[in-house]
């Protein structure tokens, strides 16, 4: 049985693959869901890729409507707005699961007496940041999840979980992406157990933060990945 825990929920207010199946993930294990705070769309600075590297899902479910399925509270509020502060200090939450959003600040992650979890689809320290596939492909990474404690930092704070993912002989990006996707899911228990444990390695400081890779080497990245494949399959 998992331990009792306080959870709460940041995700977006739309439809989108991680919520949707992280929540049904969290019931599926046994954790109680105190809260869901969705934050709707902003406008971003940074451009659109030039390459696909992910799978399409059009039906995706709005996360609204797995709340109101489950009876979970849920909260259209900006995650760092005062009014999603005044509703953590209400509710005292353990722990905080990011299935979706920005940066969230400090005001908002000393409200959880474990913290808060972020699952990076990159090994942390190396493949810290934006685009993380695409920048372990072009710098030799292994591809694998980080399930970590944030801090006010990007895809920092304590290591909780770091799990190499398995690559598979004619595995294409959209593979690599998708596996790289369910081992999220895969390791959602064991980190919060881990958090709630009081375990993790906080992260040392100095590693590099990438930034949104430019189009040329998003189409070198790209052109990379039998290679990539061939000197990382496991099976």
């Amino acid at each position: 049985m998992p331990q009792t825990a306080s959870i709460v929920v940041f995700a977006y207010n739309f439809p989108h693959k991680k919520t949707y199946d992280m929540l049904l993930r969290l019931l599926v294990e046994g954790y109680t869901v105190t809260h869901v705070l969705a934050a709707d769309p902003v406008k971003l600075s940074i451009p659109p890729s030039s390459v696909r590297t992910k799978i399409r899902h059009p039906a995706t479910v709005h996360p609204s409507a797995v709340a109101r399925r489950f009876g979970i509270p849920y909260s259209v509020v900006p995650h760092n707005a005062p009014e999603a502060e005044e509703l953590l200090c209400s509710l005292a939450p353990d722990l905080g699961i990011i299935t979706g959003a920005r940066i969230l600040k400090a005001h908002i992650i000393r409200r959880f007496s474990r913290g808060i979890i972020n699952f990076h689809p990159g090994l942390i320290p190396e493949a810290r940041g934006l685009d993380a596939l695409l920048w372990s492909i072009l710098g030799d990474i292994p591809p694998g999840v980080t399930a970590h404690l944030i801090d006010e930092q990007i895809d920092a704070g304590t290591i909780l979980i770091r799990q190499p993912m398995e690559v598979h002989e004619d595995d294409s990006i959209f593979d690599l992406s998708e596996r790289l996707h369910d081992l999220q899911l895969e390791m959602l228990r064991p980190a919060i157990e881990a958090a709630l444990a009081g375990e993790g390695t906080p992260l040392a400081p100095g590693s590099v933060y990438n930034r949104k890779m430019p189009p040329e080497q998003e189409a070198q990245a790209l052109a990379k990945v039998p290679e990539y494949v061939r000197r990382f399959k496991t099976r």
